[in-house]
């Protein structure tokens, strides 16, 4: 089954509970129980390098980044003069918005990635403009 075989295997709902997901904190709670104990799901404070208190900041700006076709991820990326080699990805994503309106729409394949020099980082490709993104720094 490869890279997803614990989502595969995963039961949404055990037999014979029904879970009320919306009308108490005691209705969710089994379901985040469930989640929390799924090899996928990280926190986002467990991400995030030692020391920094748990702290990221927001950045959107251009970079240039390299496409690795085996692994079908950036393979690195040059920000500020430097070049961030991409050690693993932690997780990815797709952003989509105003599909139906050209002058609105958001179309952002995402990347969260460990980069060899430390570091983690939200790296996008803008489909609709055609360039690479930092979103975000996790350090």
């Amino acid at each position: 089954m490869g890279r997803n075989a614990a989502i595969k295997r995963y039961v949404t709902l055990p037999e014979g509970r029904a879970d009320d997901l919306f009308s108490s904190r005691e209705g969710r709670a089994p379901v985040i129980e469930d989640l929390r104990a799924t090899p996928w799901f990280v926190r986002a404070d467990d991400l995030v390098h030692p020391g920094s208190a748990g702290l990221g900041k927001r950045v959107v700006e251009p970079v240039a980044a390299t496409w690795d076709v085996v692994r079908r991820a950036p393979a690195a990326f040059a920000w500020r003069s430097r070049v961030f080699d991409v050690e693993s990805v932690v997780q990815t994503w797709a952003v989509e918005r105003a599909w139906w309106d050209v002058e609105y729409t958001v179309s952002l394949r995402c990347w969260r990635i460990v980069a060899s020099e430390g570091g983690t980082y939200d790296l996008a490709f803008d489909r609709a403009s055609g360039r690479w993104l930092l979103l975000g720094v996790l350090d």
